[in-house]
Order: structure tokens, then C-alpha cells, then sequence
């Protein structure tokens, strides 16, 4: 159990005993403390429903939360022309992918987009590329961010090159650049920018905005988030809601 469960809860469980205990003013702090321990051990179901009932109100919070942010940053998340595109760039279909490129349940998403993406022509993946993971996958977001800016017909080409590695390392990003046709020594120079770091700023501001701690993760602009990696058949059936 978490401090910030066990800190309400602790106050709830002693009011609770206060109002059904008459002669509280008269209890010592250990007599008190004594007090709530026995009930607790006669009673568990008192912590068990106290539990339950913080963890509702807190699930509930964050949902208003999200909500509340999916609204305000609607704009930032659904029509930034600075992001990578993945599938059709006027898809019907639209959602929104934060990524990392060292993350393996990453890799393991990536890969049911690929799917999804062949069966589906309106879908629209808009790329939020984020590097929480280490400097290597700050620099490879970096680079992934610039090809967006300098080469967006080529984006999907460097994200699924990145994606195919094992582990991306900052060594050999040129490498990579280069097998996906484009100009690394060019693309580096606008990864190194001001605007590419103030771009994955805004990405992770984003990100944490929203209340989100891992990657990956899909919004739809109706309010649906995917906390981590799902198989293609069950991307596909969030999909067929999406467009009934």
C-alpha cells in the first residue's frame, strides 16, 4: 500500500473510530492506538472497504483529470503538423502513439500498428516521440522529431528502422539515417536545434500532462486511453467502435 493511500486512509479510519466511541476524550494516545488496532484485526473488512473506496475516488480523480486535459490540449495533441505520421496523414481515423524507441513493449505495439495499419486506410497514427528511457533514447527521438520537421514522407521509413533495433544507440543513429534514405549528417543538425529540443519538451509536457507514466500509450480524440501494448486483433476491435 502506498504513502498516499495510507495517509488518508489513517485519518479516515480514526475519525471513524472518534465518532463511534464516545469516551475518546478521555483515551490516552495509546490507548487510542491500541483501540484501532484491535478493531482493525477484529474488523479487517473495515480496511479492506477503506482501501477500495480511496481507490475509487482516486481512479475517478484522474479520470476528471485526463479528461479535463485531453480537452485543453486537444489542439496540441490532434493537430500539431509537427508530428511524425504514421499510416494515411488524412486518415479519418485518428489517434495519437507515445513512443519510445528503447521501450520493448514499444517494439511489441509498433508492430501491431504495422498490422492495423495494412487492414485500416483511414487510420491516422500521430507519433508523440518522447525519451524517457536514457540519453540514447532522448537522441533517437531527437532524430525522429527532425526527420518530421525536414522530411515527413520519410518519418515512418526512420520510425520503423529505429523500431527494428534491439536497443537504439546514440553511435549509430547516422547509420540508421542512412539505410532510411536520408541525410544523417543534415538531420543531425536540426535533431542538435533549439526547436527539436523544445519540441520533445512539448511532447513530454504532454505526456505527463495527460497523467501517463509509461510508454506506449494511444488517446483518441473521444476521450479512449490504452495504457501500454495491446495485440493487433484487439486494436482492431477498438477500432471497429470507433468507426460504428
Amino acid at each position: 500500500m502506498t504513502p498516499r493511500v495510507l495517509k488518508p486512509l489513517a485519518s479516515i479510519l480514526a475519525l471513524g473510530l472518534l465518532a463511534a466511541t464516545p469516551a475518546q476524550a478521555d483515551m490516552s494516545r495509546e490507548e487510542f492506538q491500541k483501540l484501532v488496532r484491535e478493531t482493525l484485526l477484529e474488523q479487517p473488512e473495515i480496511l479492506r472497504e477503506a482501501i477500495i473506496k480511496l481507490e475509487e475516488k482516486d481512479k475517478m480523480a484522474q479520470q476528471q483529470e485526463f479528461a479535463k486535459q485531453l480537452k485543453q490540449q486537444s489542439a496540441q495533441l490532434f493537430a500539431n503538423r509537427t508530428d511524425g505520421i504514421m499510416g494515411n496523414p488524412r486518415g479519418k481515423i485518428e489517434m495519437v502513439y507515445f513512443t519510445d524507441y528503447n521501450c520493448p513493449y514499444c517494439r511489441r505495439m509498433n508492430k501491431s500498428l504495422n498490422e492495423v495499419i495494412a487492414d485500416e486506410p483511414e487510420l491516422k497514427v500521430i507519433v508523440k516521440d518522447i525519451g524517457i528511457l536514457g540519453p540514447d533514447s532522448v537522441q533517437a527521438a531527437r532524430l525522429a522529431l527532425a526527420a518530421a520537421q525536414e522530411a515527413p514522407r520519410q518519418y515512418e521509413e526512420l520510425h520503423q528502422a529505429l523500431m527494428s533495433q534491439q536497443r537504439v544507440q546514440t553511435a549509430a543513429l547516422a547509420t540508421i539515417a542512412d539505410k532510411a534514405g536520408l541525410d544523417a549528417k543534415t538531420l543531425q543538425q536540426t535533431a542538435d536545434s533549439k526547436d527539436i529540443a523544445d519540441k520533445l519538451s512539448q511532447n513530454l509536457s504532454l505526456f505527463r500532462s495527460l497523467g501517463l507514466n509509461g510508454t506506449p500509450a494511444l488517446v483518441f480524440p473521444d476521450g479512449t486511453l490504452i495504457p501500454g501494448a495491446i495485440d493487433a486483433a484487439a486494436l482492431k476491435d477498438l477500432l471497429k467502435d470507433k468507426k460504428s
